[in-house]
């Protein structure tokens, strides 16, 4: 399963990785994740084989990556992905399968939810 886990120990960690659970965790001295970050500091996280980062002043201004969340969903649906973990919205989301109880949702649910915040 490829997945976006979501990170919300940030900063210095980035929004959350794509991790694919199909390759191996780490190369070399590096996690075999994609970083996905947002805000006005673009920057390579030496830790992750790759870092997608989403410019915005906005997004930094307001805290939160509303302004490239269209961005970041076009490239999620790029990168394959099928699922988001995101624990702290199965909290608050109060219907749907019980895997959306566990934090796991489809990344078109997620999608869906997240656009409601928009």
């Amino acid at each position: 399963m490829k997945y976006f886990s979501i990170d919300y120990r940030s900063p210095p960690s980035g929004m959350g990785q794509i991790i694919d659970t199909k390759k191996p965790e780490k190369v070399g001295d590096q996690y075999n994740f994609i970083l996905i970050d947002y805000g006005t500091d673009p920057h390579e996280d030496p830790s992750y084989v790759m870092t997608k980062y989403f410019y915005s002043e906005q997004a930094a201004e307001e805290g939160w990556a509303g302004a490239v969340l269209p961005q970041i969903f076009q490239f999620l649906r790029d990168q394959k992905v099928t699922h988001v973990y995101d624990g702290e919205l199965a909290y608050e989301y109060e219907g749907g399968d019980q895997e959306d109880f566990q934090g796991l949702f489809t990344l078109d649910r997620w999608i869906e939810i997240m656009s409601s915040y928009l």
